[in-house]
């Protein structure tokens, strides 16, 4: 599932391809992608809707027209396409977007059909379940003061188990979530009210430069992902522990793990991310 660099940098582009036109049509091959009404109310809604602002809050893009909020979920292999000209639909295509004045389509792509698209006025964005999700780590409110009182708020919870819950943090996906426990040499199974402050202030601050480092790279392309252009984010190039069991870890050399946490696979170094000391009769997870 794209994660927010991957939302994110989609976001950028889509900002500077279609920010300021007006949409001429649009034709919904898979009409289930809209969520909250019938597709042809969907349609009739958007046309000549002019795009205005493009946000974007955890892994939801939010496109602001002039009466409307679309609010677009990607889901696992929901992306985008920019065309210059009039391209057919292929076999993936789940919508088309034309615009005034142009032969230029914007094609949603999405291999699951997972992905949704939902239409709000703009005095009802109050029940979009994008404005339901915790601190976003890429804004301003993502200092280190809110983020101590979340994790103080959850002393029982696991740690990589409150960084993947969205009402949480937005955005942070099983990928990142290591890369990041590995950065701050945290163990995911540790409780959130045994980390001493250093160790929180650790993490922080590498939520935040590695989010911002694969936006810098276009995200992390393992397999469906890509950018308008159809090209494929690298940061996967400068993953340091996610997917490389038993390969060295670049801290100490140590090879690397792999456990399974909350259901999750998860990449580690066991000896730079000390596991906590189990209780009597605890399961490490």
């Amino acid at each position: 599932m794209p994660e927010l660099p991957e939302v994110e940098h989609i976001r950028r582009g889509l900002r500077e391809h279609i920010a300021g036109k007006t949409i001429a049509r649009v034709s919904l091959p898979f009409p289930g992608l809209v969520k909250n009404m019938d597709a042809a109310a969907f349609i009739e809604k958007i046309c000549e809707q002019k795009v205005g602002v493009l946000r974007r809050r955890g892994k939801y893009i939010l496109v602001y027209l002039d009466q409307y909020l679309l609010e677009i979920h990607l889901r696992m292999t929901g992306t985008f396409l920019f065309y210059p000209g009039v391209v057919e639909p292929g076999p993936h295509t789940r919508a088309v977007f034309t615009f005034q004045g142009s032969d230029e389509t914007l094609h949603f792509q999405d291999i699951r059909k997972f992905g949704t698209f939902r239409l709000w006025e703009h005095g009802e964005t109050e029940v979009s379940p994008a404005f339901c999700l915790g601190l976003d780590p890429l804004e301003d409110d993502f200092c280190f003061s809110r983020f101590a009182e979340r994790l103080q708020a959850k002393p029982h919870t696991r740690l990589k188990s409150f960084l993947l819950d969205q009402k949480n943090i937005a955005g942070l996906g099983n990928i990142y979530v290591d890369e990041a426990l590995h950065r701050a040499r945290i163990h995911p199974s540790r409780l959130l009210k045994t980390l001493s402050e250093l160790e929180k202030r650790a993490l922080h601050v590498s939520i935040v430069a590695l989010l911002q480092e694969s936006i810098q790279w276009g995200g992390t392309s393992f397999s469906d992902y890509r950018g308008l252009q159809g090209q494929r984010g690298v940061f996967q190039e400068h993953l340091k522990v996610y997917q490389k069991e038993k390969e060295p870890c670049s801290h100490c050399g140590h090879p690397l793990a792999r456990i399974v946490h909350a259901g999750r696979g998860t990449y580690l170094c066991l000896r730079c991310q000390e596991p906590p000391l189990l209780s009597p009769g605890s399961i490490q997870s």
